[in-house]
């Protein structure tokens, strides 16, 4: 039988577990909102690829792309690290490409941001956050003359949100998995 004196004691630990799980739950939903922010708000736009690394065995199905944006001229002093702004316009095909790059934030118009991680002489690279695209197991997709949709939020966010293939959205085959014992 409960003693009255254990029930203080019980009902502090329930209100002690419910707000745990309140702060987990907040914490875990913040993170979701904020990886989906540019999805819910941002403005669909299709970027130029250069070749695109083959899939790595040893790390899982995925694809390694490399943007025609990922590798700039230098228009400013810059430092590895430092947070870069470009500037989008699209051109005829409405492959949205480089228009200029800053240091600061621009005011209007379509931008995305990236991180430099390598100065060679001239040349800046420059990371987004979306260079790699997950397959499920066995997939069969191309890796030459793709283009990435993307969606961009108004603070330079991207998310990939298709692969396309000849203005194509990329239909996966997969390769039949043999059961040998």
């Amino acid at each position: 039988m409960e003693k009255k004196s254990d029930r203080p004691n019980k009902n502090r630990e329930i209100k002690r577990l419910v707000i745990t799980l309140i702060v987990i739950f907040s914490i875990i939903g913040t993170f979701i909102f904020y990886l989906s922010w540019p999805l819910l708000t941002g403005q669909t736009i299709t970027l130029a690829t250069r070749p695109v690394d083959p899939f790595d065995p040893l790390r899982g199905q995925y694809m390694t792309i490399n943007y025609e944006i990922s590798s700039i001229s230098l228009t400013e002093e810059m430092n590895q690290g430092d947070k870069i702004y470009i500037s989008l316009k699209p051109d005829k095909n409405d492959i949205w490409r480089l228009d200029k790059s800053t240091l600061t934030k621009p005011t209007e118009g379509v931008f995305i941001k990236g991180t430099v991680t390598r100065i060679r002489g001239n040349n800046t690279n420059i990371k987004y956050g979306i260079e790699q695209f997950f397959f499920e197991r066995n997939a069969n997709v191309p890796t030459r003359g793709i283009t990435v949709q993307a969606k961009i939020d108004n603070t330079g966010q991207a998310r990939i949100t298709n692969l396309l293939h000849e203005g194509e959205p990329i239909e996966a085959e997969y390769k039949p998995v043999s059961l040998t014992s």
